[in-house]
Parts: structure tokens; C-alpha cells; sequence
């Protein structure tokens, strides 16, 4: 497997392969329009990089959430950056009780997707590491509400497949979004690929 990652010397990287798994590792690039790039630049003046949570829901499925800056109807996995300087796995932990109000127990490290945006004369380089999760049997309620969670629902693993269709393909009048949307679609069909040999 490719080693760009774990070379990078990430705090916690290799804890995490020990503990849960050593994941697949993947890598993308997309074009992406002036908007996007952006927006990516705000994102990255406090992280180089995120955790995607497909998390469990205690009932059966996988967690997804809308917030109120998306277009209507569009749900997605949670995810969240990874601070400079914090452990991968407190990242892990921190996210998802911002985004839930809940804690989990960690089942599996799925994936390292290293992203490459390039637009607007430019490129931009980003990680995201997936972690599978079992949610404790509570209800949603999120610590964090600057997030602007609207709701939370839970699908089967398979029906993952059709939540990336609809990231991959969101028509809105403004570009950033069908741009955001097929960056997002990609953890979610990693999700699938990793996991179906389990869940079927």
C-alpha cells in the first residue's frame, strides 16, 4: 500500500493502524472551480487534514447529518477537521461529540484518502482518515451548535451507495456546491467498498 501517510509522521497514525487495522490508502484528484478553492483555503488555516465517522447507530445503520447551509435534502457522513498538534484518535473522540453529543466505540480504521484539488491556477492537498464507529444507545443531540446541525436519520451500508450518487451529482445554482458534493460522494463510496465483505 501506498506509505504517503504514515511517512507524514501524523500524531496517532500508527497507534490508530495498531489498535484498529492497518486501512486502505487512496488518492484523488478533481478539478474544482474558483469557489471551492476558496472556501478550501479558509478551511485550511486551522487544519491540514479531517476524520470521516461512519458511525453506527445503536437501532442499525449509518449515521448521517444535514446542516442548514446545505441545499435542501442533502445529508451526509460527519466529519470534522483534525486540530494541529491533537492525536489522531482525540480527534476521533472530539468530532463526533460535537457533531452527536455522543460517544463511540472505535471498530475499525477504514481508509486515508488523500485528496488533490486543482483550480483557479492552483492546487490543494488534503487528508481524510475513516474511522468505522459504534454509536452508544442515547439520543442525538449536538455539543457544538455553531455546526448548524438541522438532523440526524441512519441508512444501511448499501444505501450508502445511493447517498454518494446524490452528493456526486447536487444541482444548485451555485457551483461550490455540485464541486463539494462530488469531493464528498468519495468517503462514502469507500465506506461501501470496505465494508460490504462484512455486511454484505
Amino acid at each position: 500500500m501506498p506509505t504517503d501517510a504514515f511517512a507524514q509522521g501524523v500524531i496517532g497514525l500508527e497507534e490508530a493502524a495498531a489498535r484498529y487495522g492497518r486501512p486502505i490508502e487512496r488518492s484523488l484528484s478533481f478539478t474544482m472551480g474558483q469557489a471551492f478553492m476558496e472556501y478550501w483555503d479558509l478551511v485550511l488555516h486551522d487544519r491540514d487534514a479531517e476524520v470521516v465517522l461512519a458511525a453506527e447507530c445503536a437501532g442499525g445503520g449509518f449515521l448521517l447529518h444535514t446542516k442548514k447551509q446545505y441545499p435542501a435534502g442533502v445529508y451526509r457522513l460527519c466529519t470534522g477537521g483534525i486540530q494541529r498538534g491533537e492525536h489522531l484518535l482525540a480527534a476521533v473522540a472530539r468530532e463526533l461529540k460535537e457533531e452527536t453529543g455522543l460517544r463511540g466505540e472505535i471498530l475499525r480504521f477504514l481508509g486515508i484518502l488523500h485528496s488533490r484539488f486543482e483550480g483557479d491556477g492552483r492546487e490543494i492537498r488534503f487528508t481524510s482518515y475513516v474511522f468505522h464507529l459504534r454509536l452508544e444507545d442515547a439520543p442525538f443531540q449536538p455539543a457544538d451548535l455553531a455546526e448548524g446541525i438541522l438532523s440526524f436519520r441512519c441508512v444501511s451500508l448499501q444505501e450508502l451507495n445511493a447517498v454518494a450518487d446524490e452528493l456526486a451529482t447536487i444541482r444548485n445554482p451555485d457551483p461550490f456546491w455540485g464541486d463539494w458534493g462530488r469531493y464528498r460522494a468519495w468517503a462514502h463510496r469507500v465506506v461501501v467498498e470496505v465494508l460490504t465483505p462484512t455486511y454484505g
